[in-house]
């Protein structure tokens, strides 16, 4: 029909039969006849499913996925005015006027702030083609993901004789979505480490939401649904905190002395939103090394039992309870550093003593910087008793040493004290044992040193192993308290074979035991003399005899 062109004709024929009642038939033709008044005017490639063209925000420069010539989409349609075209328009641009195409090519700017170009239209094909240019992002619903918008271009052709046909070019605008990306550090125990979570992340084509690109975060790793609050705020994680503001700017801090091993992690979850609602959730992962502080036992310090006296002097941190062997020595005083006993930490280290001062035989002052210094005032005992001689005892405090982060190791300070002996000095009297002084007297502790094991004496009590010795000449009483009493046997034989003005001694060994033990010998030596008179006959030496008789 179209071909007939406007004002042309043509027939139509059809042939057809006509049956009678006992099944005879005729057949003759209908001819009838057309005629085309007037041609239409036809768009065709304005009808595609979705749209005649696709652009994608992605690819502008600040979209997910820049690429400046894909912003760019071209097409073409085609018009048929077989009465002859009159005018043409494409979305306002006049294309074609009173018959007459128009220089190419020709541009608008669009409603929505894009490009659409009329590149060019072929009077002998009816062929036009066009272009448009996305120039920036574009309003999308909110929250709907990738979703489109569409930009309507209207088309009108119009023919000599008035015929006129509509169409449109449609412009799908693909929304363009924020892509965050996990994020990842990692920290040494009670450390601090900090970022911006957005450095990795893209915020797309529309740019971060009016309150910030971070519209949530959360303790976990769960990225099924969006984390929502808890921005400015400390987030607990197992091993630390975090605090995430709006803009990105993330802080981990890790609590010191949680860490028992590898494999420590806190993970948080986070979302970010774009200015048209579209959101996207990851993870930021924390690695928390173990710290490595390690401490060892400090020996730097050996003390003297026999340094103690009673008197508060030097660097002594307090006064002796009893008297040593060597109380003029400053040796019940010692200094050492636990500087070299602690590694692994980071920064400086500060030390602290773990309970008291005051231990079982002295006292120590630990300062801050790792120095410290111990006073001996009390013997140190060992149970049970031994006469082990000058051995080592020790005396412990624990103390805490912590690094700059605030992790914390403990130890020992162990102090070695060196057991006081005592010291038993042989003894003599300043007298001898004769007939005219058959007992000697004295106290053979008098010249001895005890030491700082002190054994206290009394009436039956003292440092003396006691007890009844017969010796040469006499018997010895020897007390626990150090007094004795020598008796001499004048009648005794060996006694009696000094004879007269000879000389003699007796020699005791005694033993002299301190509070944990320890002993020391020495001899007390006696002087024996036998005065042994000779018999003196007096009267019987008168000259010319005693007596005289006369017969």
């Amino acid at each position: 029909f179209k071909n007939l062109h406007g004002g042309g004709n043509g027939t139509e024929t059809f042939a057809y039969t006509i049956t009678d009642s006992d099944g005879d038939t005729s057949t003759a033709n209908l001819v009838l006849n057309i005629h085309n008044n007037d041609d239409q005017v036809y768009l065709n490639g304005l009808d595609v499913n979705g749209g005649e063209l696709t652009v994608y925000e992605k690819n502008l420069s600040d979209g997910t996925s820049p690429n400046i010539p894909a912003l760019t989409q071209s097409g073409t349609f085609t018009v048929t005015a077989l009465d002859g075209l009159q005018t043409l328009t494409v979305g306002g641009i006049n294309v074609v006027t009173g018959g007459v195409a128009a220089g190419f090519p020709q541009s608008i700017v669009t409603p929505l702030g894009s490009t659409l170009t009329i590149t060019g239209y072929n009077p002998a094909t009816g062929v036009v083609s066009y272009s448009y240019t996305l120039v920036d992002n574009e309003t999308h619903p909110n929250a709907n993901g990738a979703n489109s918008i569409t930009e309507n271009f209207n088309v009108v052709a119009t023919d000599t004789d008035g015929s006129t046909a509509n169409g449109q070019i449609n412009v799908n605008i693909v929304d363009d979505l924020p892509s965050a990306h996990p994020d990842a550090a990692s920290v040494a125990e009670g450390g601090t480490v900090s970022g911006n979570v957005l450095n990795n992340d893209i915020g797309g084509a529309d740019g971060p939401a009016v309150t910030g690109a971070v519209v949530g975060v959360r303790a976990g790793a769960d990225t099924s649904t969006s984390a929502i609050g808890g921005l400015d705020s400390n987030i607990n994680g197992t091993y630390g905190y975090l605090t995430l503001d709006a803009n990105g700017n993330a802080v981990y801090h890790s609590n010191p002395n949680v860490v028992n091993g590898p494999g420590a992690v806190d993970v948080f979850t986070y979302t970010v939103r774009d200015s048209d609602g579209d959101e996207s959730t990851t993870t930021i992962t924390i690695d928390v090394a173990n710290s490595k502080l390690c401490a060892t036992s400090d020996t730097d310090v050996t003390v003297f039992e026999k340094a103690l006296d009673l008197t508060k002097d030097g660097a002594d941190l307090a006064p002796g309870t009893v008297t040593g062997s060597d109380p003029t020595s400053s040796g019940e005083t010692a200094s050492g550093t636990l500087v070299g006993s602690v590694t692994g930490a980071v920064g400086a280290i500060s030390y602290a003593l773990v309970g008291s001062a005051t231990g079982n035989y002295g006292q120590i002052v630990l300062n801050p910087n790792g120095t410290y210094t111990y006073t001996l005032t009390s013997p140190a005992t060992t149970t049970p008793h031994a006469d082990d001689g000058a051995n080592s005892l020790t005396e412990t405090f624990t103390y805490q040493a912590t690094d700059s982060l605030g992790n914390i190791v403990t130890s020992t300070i162990v102090v070695s004290i060196v057991d006081d002996v005592p010291k038993a000095v042989n003894d003599s009297n300043a007298n001898s044992a004769s007939e005219t002084q058959l007992t000697l007297t004295g106290n053979v502790l008098t010249n001895d040193v005890q030491g700082a094991d002190v054994v206290a004496t009394g009436p039956n009590a003292g440092p003396i192993t006691a007890g009844t010795f017969t010796g040469t000449y006499g018997t010895l009483v020897l007390n626990a308290n150090g007094t004795y009493t020598y008796t001499l046997n004048t009648n005794d034989a060996d006694f009696k074979n000094l004879h007269g003005g000879g000389n003699g001694t007796e020699t005791f060994t005694y033993t002299l035991t301190d509070a944990d033990g320890d002993t020391s010998t020495a001899n007390l030596v006696l002087n024996i003399h036998n005065n042994d008179d000779p018999v003196v006959l007096n009267g019987l030496d008168v000259n010319g005899g005693e007596l005289t008789v006369y017969e």
